[in-house]
């Protein structure tokens, strides 16, 4: 039996369970306790798990369509509810080269899934009625056949949920639900920082969704997606679906990955602002190329809330190429290396300037 077999067979046995012992067990509990004295109509926390539930929707098509090259509904996932309901086109079953990398989508694949039941089971436990699928175009972006576009395109998705469930949280009232919520935001979040830990393991370049985007590196030079304060960044529905429409701001109307639109009554774009207080730490150009081991490289920098930067060698403590203010630019001479780590360290209290606590970033300098 293969791996894509296996994921089959256990598909009725997970929704059972779910069904059974999930989310939908636990809000019920809630609703007999007498916290919610009667079903509620599509606003509040319905109407935020509805709008979850879209994007759960095109996650687990994505991540099934890529493994199997088949869509959800083959394995046996509810499609049906208020809304208008759509087919799910393009996209093919990727290949992925390494096996590891393909057991990984795997379990993303199952996660996504259970999570669109999770969320319709609390949906219809609060008394509300779960989404229909709406229509998904997987091929919004392009192809992603192979395990570079696979990958590239998997950090966009769970980049995505994790900011959205974060932007959510202080909105949900029953704390049950929360708890849940915090739960699939904590699965998302283990989800895109292992898919980042394969970006700069592969050293795929990869380009910002928004002004909130912090890319890994090669492109960026944050191996974790968190601003200056060491949290997530958060994306308002609105802001949320600008990207998932491919930039079609202030309407409803649709696009990209939702060409007609999502279910529900959260459904309009919005632009999403810029980030102030993210540190910047690029090389240009990064990889070097066209020498044959040493090279040359723009450093460009931007610590907000810092007074003064020192740029480091190897280490926090490494020789120092040179001190700076909160923001500016310098270019080596020819003897960066493949392989060579800048650190960016706060050097506004000198006596711990050389330490990892005073660390702002690293950027590592690729020759090829």
């Amino acid at each position: 039996m293969n791996e894509v077999d296996k994921v089959l067979a256990v598909s009725a046995r997970r929704r059972s369970f779910i069904k059974n012992l999930g989310l939908a067990s636990a809000a019920a509990g809630v609703v007999g306790s007498g916290s919610l004295l009667e079903a509620q109509t599509d606003t509040g926390d319905i109407a935020i798990l509805n709008f979850a539930l879209n994007l759960e929707y095109l996650e687990a098509e994505f991540y099934t369509v890529a493994t199997s090259g088949l869509t959800i509904d083959y394995f046996e996932v509810a499609l049906t509810g208020s809304g208008t309901a759509g087919k799910t086109t393009g996209g093919t079953q990727t290949t992925f080269t390494d096996p590891d990398v393909f057991r990984m989508a795997l379990e993303l694949s199952a996660d996504e899934r259970t999570h669109v039941s999770l969320l319709q089971g609390a949906i219809t436990s609060l008394g509300g009625t779960p989404i229909a699928k709406p229509a998904i175009n997987l091929a919004a972006l392009g192809s992603f056949s192979t395990q570079a576009e696979f990958l590239t395109l998997a950090r966009a998705f769970e980049e995505i949920g994790v900011t959205a469930y974060a932007g959510a949280a202080n909105q949900i009232t029953n704390t049950t639900i929360l708890e849940y919520a915090a739960r699939i935001l904590a699965a998302e979040a283990e989800h895109v920082g292992y898919i980042r830990s394969l970006i700069v393991q592969y050293g795929l370049p990869t380009t910002a969704l928004d002004a909130v985007d912090i890319l890994p590196p090669p492109t960026g030079t944050q191996f974790f997606s968190l601003n200056s304060a060491a949290l997530c960044a958060i994306r308002t529905p609105g802001q949320v679906l600008d990207l998932a429409f491919g930039g079609v701001l202030n309407s409803a109307a649709g696009g990209g990955f939702f060409p007609a639109g999502v279910n529900g009554t959260l459904t309009t774009s919005a632009a999403a602002t810029a980030v102030t207080d993210q540190v910047t730490f690029t090389l240009s150009p990064n990889p070097i190329t066209g020498v044959a081991e040493f090279g040359s490289t723009t450093i460009s920098w931007n610590a907000p809330n810092v007074s003064r930067v020192s740029i480091r060698l190897g280490s926090p403590a490494g020789n120092y190429f040179i001190y700076g203010g909160t923001s500016g630019s310098m270019t080596t001479p020819a003897w960066v290396q493949d392989g060579m780590v800048f650190y960016l360290q706060n050097a506004t209290n000198l006596a711990t300037e050389q330490t990892a606590a005073s660390t702002l970033a690293i950027a590592i300098a690729r020759v090829i």
